[in-house]
């Protein structure tokens, strides 16, 4: 049933993908590092994208809390721009892989279309850095960026986050810790079909335990290697749903997939948020699965055409 109902172009590209060769539940089991290494060899084969014209794409160093220690960010900004929004964003990857070039296609029209700065954070990766290491970064990475946002063309009163899969979770962990710390304020969160709920516990869990790009098996692999040694007990900030203060969040963008298992716990976090007086927007992409915005279809390219649209009204006041 799940099949039938899923965008048939849609479909139809997740079988013809390359990454098909790529057996992420069996990898995520018994060998997830394999996945990183499995993908990168793919990615070796792809032509690189071109950087268009008028913008600056940067890899960067920037100290961490550890001494000998750096972060990388990829950066783009338009050429010759200064005082502009920033969005920091956060791969995703199950925590435990994934790029910040695996965006540029993403981010090289994003940033000129909406004419800010985006940074994209290298954070760590679990299972050999589980939770707090990817979180330590994603702060770090925000007090670097709020200190240095002239370097970047940004405005440092002006920062959004956002991610996408467990990058949104990071994202919305982060942008509890922002609230909490007080040293930077945040302007949004625009979080991408984020998982919310390390328990597993949700109808859609259940009825799309099974969906493809996102099963059950594969979302219970990701939270134990990111809580290890913790996942009974999570540490402060881990889970986002499990949060007790919702209050005074930065405004908020989420969107989840139909066909995604992670849908309703996504939806129980909007809820929250609206407790909470929130202001947030939600949506739901029908016929669409779990990272359906990767593959080629038209689905994929209206999504990201609506989604530059709607994000200049919150990046161009």
């Amino acid at each position: 049933m799940i099949q039938q109902d899923i965008s048939i172009e849609l479909q139809q590209a997740i079988n013809e993908s390359p990454y098909n060769q790529i057996d992420y539940d069996y990898l995520l089991a018994h060998n997830p590092a394999q996945i990183r290494i499995e993908e990168q060899q793919l990615a070796d084969t792809e032509e690189p994208l071109a950087i268009p014209e008028g913008l600056v794409v940067e890899n960067l160093e920037i100290p961490s809390r550890e001494l000998h220690r750096t972060i990388r960010l990829r950066t783009y900004r338009p050429l010759g721009q200064s005082n502009l929004p920033v969005l920091m964003y956060f791969h995703g990857g199950a925590f435990i892989y994934g790029t910040p070039e695996q965006y540029d296609f993403i981010f090289y029209p994003m940033a000129i279309a909406l004419n800010i700065s985006i940074v994209s954070v290298d954070y760590r990766l679990a299972p050999e850095h589980p939770f707090p290491a990817a979180l330590e970064d994603a702060y770090d990475a925000l007090l670097w960026v709020a200190q240095e946002a002239d370097q970047l063309g940004g405005n440092k009163e002006n920062i959004s986050i956002g991610g996408s899969s467990a990058g949104g979770t990071i994202a919305a962990s982060l942008a509890h810790m922002a609230r909490d710390k007080q040293e930077v304020i945040l302007q949004h969160q625009y979080l991408l079909y984020p998982p919310m709920d390390h328990r597993l516990l949700t109808p859609s869990m259940q009825t799309l335990a099974d969906a493809p790009m996102q099963t059950k098996a594969a979302a219970a692999f990701m939270w134990k290697y990111y809580l290890a040694p913790h996942h009974e007990t999570p540490l402060p900030y881990a889970v986002p749903y499990l949060q007790s203060n919702f209050a005074d969040l930065p405004p908020t963008t989420l969107i989840v997939a139909e066909f995604d298992p992670l849908k309703d716990e996504a939806k129980q976090y909007v809820d929250k948020l609206k407790e909470a007086q929130v202001p947030t927007t939600f949506f739901e992409v029908k016929g669409a699965t779990h990272v359906f915005d990767f593959f080629p279809t038209a689905m994929a390219r209206d999504f990201w055409q609506e989604q530059l649209t709607y994000l200049k009204t919150i990046f161009i006041r």
